[in-house]
């Protein structure tokens, strides 16, 4: 089921033109913003790279945001339909976690350099737009924490807020793209297994936290 954002305003009304141009607009906004940054980028050079003219791709959108807004759908379109993948193709809920972790870590490792530019240019999205996006994040987190519930009632998991351990868990994941200058020793396929490890075993090694009541 594809992400919705607020409905863009065009001057073109044929939605299956504006699909298409929108598609063009966000490929080549994507790889500029990734290559120079957000503010660096001019509505010109997307106009160029997308083979439109400038007076044409305003007939697609009405301001530089909205095309920030084209590109966080489209990369959170990807990102659900992955994780909507993962959970049909897992098997049991271990499973599923584990493959939704793996569709997440690649997908930010794929689109590494974007994902970094959205994360720095989010707080220039107006109030309407932010509130938007935020509900879209809320969706993909309820995606993860269905999959940590249905293991709960099947005994795979122990987690009483299941909500938080969701949250917790794609921030994992945001790490890879967000500290990746820290983790250059390291290769995707390393850090998704650590990562799975640490979700699926933690670091305790089933000893759990000491118990402070019988310390001396």
């Amino acid at each position: 089921m594809p992400v919705v954002v607020r409905q863009i305003e065009t001057v073109v009304k044929d939605r299956a033109l504006i699909e298409r141009r929108h598609d063009q607009i966000c490929i080549a906004a994507s790889h500029l913003f990734a290559r120079k940054g957000y503010h660096q980028t001019s509505v010109r050079e997307i106009a160029e790279a997308a083979r439109l003219s400038v007076g044409s791709l305003y007939t697609y959108i009405n301001t530089k945001e909205d095309i920030l807004l084209l590109v966080y759908q489209r990369l959170f379109t990807l990102f659900q339909e992955k994780m909507s993948e993962a959970m049909v193709k897992g098997g049991d809920p271990p499973a599923q976690l584990k493959e939704a972790i793996e569709a997440t870590l690649k997908l930010y490792d794929d689109y590494h350099d974007l994902v970094l530019v959205l994360y720095q240019e989010s707080h220039t999205l107006r109030r309407e737009a932010l509130q938007q996006l935020f509900e879209v994040d809320r969706r993909y987190v309820s995606m993860v924490q269905a999959i940590i519930e249905q293991g709960g009632r099947e005994g795979h998991f122990v987690a009483k807020e299941p909500n938080l351990v969701a949250i917790a868990i794609l921030f994992l994941c945001a790490v890879w793209p967000l500290k990746h200058w820290n983790m250059k020793r390291y290769d995707l396929a390393t850090v998704t297994n650590a990562v799975i490890d640490l979700v699926l075993n933690g670091i305790g090694g089933g000893h759990g936290l000491p118990d402070d009541r019988t310390a001396d």
